[in-house]
């Protein structure tokens, strides 16, 4: 059961990651892919679980950590002017 949900969250993390941009021109957002932060846009889902981070907005871009690679950890999400990736 424990190698079922591991595996779920690595998916999950390379779903993420593909799904971010390819764009050169990334500003500086206060973190990388190779140190662990996601970058994507905000969905609805995300309003009601994050609602009370600065600046939220649907479809604003926001950079966050996962814990046990499925769950976003909320005290690393910060809105980002652009979805960056490296």
């Amino acid at each position: 059961m424990k190698s079922i949900a591991i595996l779920l969250g690595t998916v999950a993390v390379i779903t993420l990651i593909s799904l971010s941009c390819e764009n050169e021109d990334c500003s500086d957002c206060g973190g990388t892919i190779a140190q662990g932060f996601i970058f994507r846009m905000v969905t609805a889902e995300d309003l009601t679980t994050l609602g009370d981070i600065p600046d939220i907005e649907l479809e604003a871009c926001m950079r966050f950590k996962l814990i046990g690679g499925t769950e976003i950890e909320e005290t690393t999400v910060k809105i980002v002017d652009d979805c960056c990736c490296d």
